[in-house]
């Protein structure tokens, strides 16, 4: 008898893949078991980027439960491991929960059998405690839980599929059924969404009564550097209900029929059924919503159109890239990816859209700096406001601009330099120069300009030129060692690039201020060829106010590669460390070089020692191949492509020698942006000028097989790079322009026209 009910489980388990399979999109679409998990039919897959080629196995994903998220543009949720349904840590600002809580539990009425979805608190439990139930004991140790177990799981762009089972004999009764669930986040209002599918393996109908479970130790409204107001105490008001007197989470279902204790759910023998349920998070001012939504199925096809839009709008906009390389072409779209994630659209907002430096909601322009150039393409409207934001907030005096727009007054050195970086690519992707006059706060942008280089002077600027930032080393890097303070070579190297920058748009409009900016670039620069060049090490060193030199090994440095203030000598000594041994690891670039031993720290990953900024080693390919370093270029790139075996986007900072994102940082950071940049402007060489020229010079790797790029937009024509092993062909507005070999630059003068 058991042989033949396992028979016959496999036959209707068989046909229950082959269905899911056929399923037609990716919101009605449930798990196959057979490795291609969650991914619908290839018919959906025509525009440029879907989220079928974004989709990953969630065993392949390096990244623990929490920084696994769901955003669809205004909210998000973490997943909960080794669970069918469980969700974790809210995000709708100013709802921001970290320690929520939710899974669904079914108790069959007839054998009275509570069957939950609690392995991961389990799991916690034991870990935490040593104590409790072993979690590889539950459904048989006496007193344990019966659960659901989790076979397998997929994670695609706001969408999670799941599927399980459950398999358990009560009596001369079976209790068995396999269960798929798809979980999405809404684009326009605050709800999370749930479908869930049930086939009974068995003959005897299976009556459930479907109920939430909810749980958060606070429900308190949070609104950065805003003192908030004590929330009242948690209850559950119903079986459906999270409240507190500040903040409602109600859990609504499809399913018509509910009681006090949750939705009547009857699965017939022998076949499958699909309810749904939503997640609805408000303010208690908010009307409570009924319990019982019939539209539920509309709301996450909604969802799921939603960011199929949003993918396929970034997609359009920006390049496509085709090439022989799968790894190559997966960063460029995961980086495309890393940008859309830090995109927010909330009306309650200080700008929108907002895009925060990640999964922290505040926006940081050393960080936008790294995506500014493919922002600039991808959405100039949105980087221009981002810019001005800045400005508004106070350029010289804070940093962070959190989504409510109430800054502090921590600021990093890099700030001016950063926000003069979004401004240059903003004025060479667009030529809209006119931005420069634009009044923000009573002055023009270019006075803005001004105004932040006198004051860095003011503040800073010793007798001899040098900027001394003073003590504190988190001004510069936040790293754990001291070293890298006061006169900060990278920062007064780039600080040399920002008064020529304002000198030259002095100069452009007969400004007398043009001498003075002048002067100090002059000045800066000799003091820091004299006093900082260290010739032996090909390095420039930090110095202090006591006259002591350190010679930090910071990848920061290499900013200064491409700000046109080095000497060839200088720039051949500082590029010869980018080596095995030194600085490059076999997944990037460690942040600290392995020769600096005094600094190097394996924990302090992206700027202290052992593993990366994301955003820097892909700046530094960039920077690389418009230096004419195609080869080292390329081996940076191509050891990046690596992180897209295990991220399915582009976390703050990796390790450079092993696949791990510290859980401490962020699992999204906007400088992925960075990405885009290195293969847009570094592997296919376009070189967009202020004036509206273009230049054309791209570097060629056989891994590469036939590359091409299409539909770089820019001055109102369409330009396609094309590579081949030998030559390479660039097209204008769908026409051959012209053909020719490597090493040789193609020039576009303003308006399109070839010039040689």
């Amino acid at each position: 008898m058991t042989l033949r009910f396992k028979v016959r489980s496999f036959v209707n388990i068989t046909s229950f893949i082959f269905a899911l399979l056929i399923l037609p999109s990716a919101t009605q679409a449930q798990i196959p078991l057979d490795g291609n998990t969650g991914r619908s039919s290839q018919a959906r897959a025509s525009t440029p980027l879907t989220p079928e080629m974004l989709g990953m196995p969630r065993t392949q994903i390096a990244f623990g439960d929490r920084m696994l998220r769901l955003f669809n543009g205004r909210g998000a949720v973490s997943i909960r491991d080794k669970s069918l349904t469980g969700l974790q840590t809210l995000q709708f600002p100013p709802i921001d929960i970290r320690d929520y809580r939710f899974f669904l539990a079914f108790k069959e009425t007839k054998s009275n059998v509570l069957i939950q979805d609690v392995v991961p608190d389990v799991y916690d439990y034991m870990v935490e405690t040593g104590k409790g139930q072993h979690p590889l004991g539950l459904n048989f140790s006496p007193g344990a839980p019966l659960v659901m177990l989790l076979q397998q799981a997929y994670w695609e762009p706001n969408a999670f599929f799941r599927t399980g089972t459950f398999d358990k004999q009560f009596g001369d009764r079976w209790i068995s059924f396999g269960i798929s669930t798809n979980t999405s986040v809404a684009a326009d209002t605050d709800e999370i969404y749930m479908s869930v599918e049930i086939e009974n393996r068995e003959a005897e109908p299976l009556v459930f009564t479907a109920s939430p479970d909810q749980r958060a130790p606070e429900l308190a409204l949070s609104f950065p550097n805003v003192p908030g107001k004590p929330a009242g105490p948690v209850t559950h008001p119903d079986a459906f209900t999270l409240a507190s007197d500040q903040i409602r989470i109600t859990v609504v279902s499809d399913l018509a029929a509910q009681g006090k204790d949750g939705w009547r759910w009857e699965i017939p023998g022998h076949s499958r059924s699909k309810a749904y349920f939503g997640i609805i998070v408000q303010p208690t001012s908010s009307p409570a919503p009924s319990v019982t939504a019939t539209d539920l199925p509309q709301r996450m096809e909604r969802a799921d159109q939603a960011m199929r839009s949003r993918l396929q709008w970034a997609g359009e906009t920006l390049p496509q890239v085709s090439t022989g390389d799968p790894a190559f072409d997966d960063l460029y779209r995961r980086c495309i990816l890393s940008v859309l994630e830090s995109r927010w659209e909330r009306e309650n907002f200080v700008t929108k859209p907002f895009y925060a430096v990640g999964t922290w909601l505040s926006s940081v322009a050393w960080d936008t700096s790294y995506a500014s150039e493919t922002l600039s393409i991808l959405d100039p409207a949105g980087l221009r406001e981002t810019f001005l934001t800045y400005v508004r907030k106070g350029l010289l005096n804070t940093s962070y601009v959190p989504w409510n727009g109430k800054t502090t007054d921590y600021w990093y050195a890099q700030s001016p330099f950063a926000e003069m970086r979004i401004l240059q690519d903003y004025l060479n992707q667009t030529g809209d120069t006119e931005f420069l006059n634009y009044s923000v706060d009573g002055a023009s942008v270019f006075e803005w300009t001004k105004r932040m280089g006198r004051e860095l002077e003011k503040r800073y600027g010793r007798p001899d030129g040098l900027l001394d930032f003073g003590a504190g080393s988190e001004k510069m890097l936040e790293i754990r060692t001291d070293g890298y303070q006061h006169v900060v070579a990278a920062t007064n190297g780039m600080a040399v690039a920002y008064f020529r920058q304002v000198a030259q748009w002095c100069r452009e409009r007969n400004d007398p201020e043009a001498a003075q900016f002048e002067t100090w670039a002059k000045t800066l620069q000799d003091s820091m060829n004299q006093k900082l060049w260290d010739e032996k090490n090909g390095w420039f060193v930090n110095l202090y106010p006591d006259g002591g030199k350190h010679l930090v090994l910071s990848y920061h440095q290499f900013d200064l590669l491409d700000a046109g203030i080095l000497s060839e000598k200088q720039s051949a000594a500082m590029i010869s460390h980018i080596k095995e041994g030194e600085f490059l690891g076999p997944l990037g670039v460690y942040s600290i070089s392995l020769a600096d031993r005094v600094h190097w720290d394996i924990e302090d990953v992206d700027w202290g020692g052992g593993g990366q900024y994301t955003g820097e080693p892909l700046r530094l390919a960039e920077s690389m191949y418009r230096l004419g370093h195609a080869d080292l270029a390329w081996d940076i790139l191509n050891r990046c492509t690596k992180w897209t075996e295990h991220f399915p986007y582009i976390p703050q900072e990796i390790f450079a020698d092993y696949f791990r994102s510290p859980e401490v940082e962020m699992p999204l950071e906007i400088a992925a942006g960075s990405g885009v940049q290195a293969v847009i402007f570094g592997t296919f060489g376009l070189r967009p000028h202020v004036d509206g020229s273009l230049g054309v010079s791209p570097a060629y790797q056989q891994q590469l097989g036939q590359a091409r790029l299409t539909g770089y937009k820019f001055r109102d024509h369409s330009y396609d790079v094309v590579l081949g092993p030998w030559d390479y062909e660039v097209f204008r507005d769908g026409k051959l322009a012209t053909r020719t070999n490597y090493g040789k630059s193609i020039e576009f003068a303003p308006g399109g026209a070839l010039k040689n």
